[in-house]
Parts: C-alpha cells; structure tokens; sequence
C-alpha cells in the first residue's frame, strides 16, 4: 500500500513526540490488544523501530524471551523494518493516532 494511503490530508511537518503501538499475540488473536503510547521526544535515544523495540523489552512491557519472534507491522498489516525512523513513520501518519499505531506482532 503506498505511504499516502497512511497519512489522507499533508502531514505537518512539526517533530511528533508521541508513537502509538499496539501488542499482538498470535497465540492470542482472539484477545484484545493492548495500546500503548510511546514518549519518543528523546530523537537521540528512540530513533528507529530497533530502539523502540528495545525500549519494550527494557521497560518489561514485553519478555525478553520473545525477542526473536517479534516483527512490526503499519495497521494495514504490512511489515514495516526495524531499521524505519519513527521519525519518517509519523510523518506519514503510521502511529500518530490509536487508529494508525504500529503492531508489534508476537509470534511463535
């Protein structure tokens, strides 16, 4: 799907400080899903989705156990690399609202 179709209206170009994600289990897809809102003002220390993965793991939001089992999605369902700048993704509007947060998905 093309970025456009992430961001409908021209995306300010102003530093977004927050990024919405949201976990997914698949053994658990019937569950509902947890959101959460990530401060990612600190450009420096949370720059790409690797950074933000290991905030998650450091933070204890998810087991470390499940490090290698993990992938992020946009909330189309299309596989986003760990190497996206949260930066570009906001702009484009991909985790800029609870509607468009990113998907860790939590495999098995």
């Amino acid at each position: 799907m093309p970025s456009s179709a992430l961001c409908p209206l021209p995306c300010p170009q102003v530093q977004a400080t927050e990024l919405w994600i949201t976990y997914h289990q698949t053994s658990r897809a019937h569950k509902q899903v947890t959101a959460q809102v990530i401060d990612v003002s600190d450009a420096a220390r949370l720059f790409d989705l690797e950074d933000i993965l290991d905030h998650v793991f450091e933070q204890g939001f998810v087991d470390p156990k499940w490090r290698s089992v993990v992938w992020w999605e946009d909330c189309t369902t299309v596989r986003v690399k760990a190497c996206a700048t949260v930066q570009d993704l906001l702009a484009r509007g991909a985790g800029a609202t609870p509607e468009t947060a990113l998907r860790l998905i939590i495999g098995v």
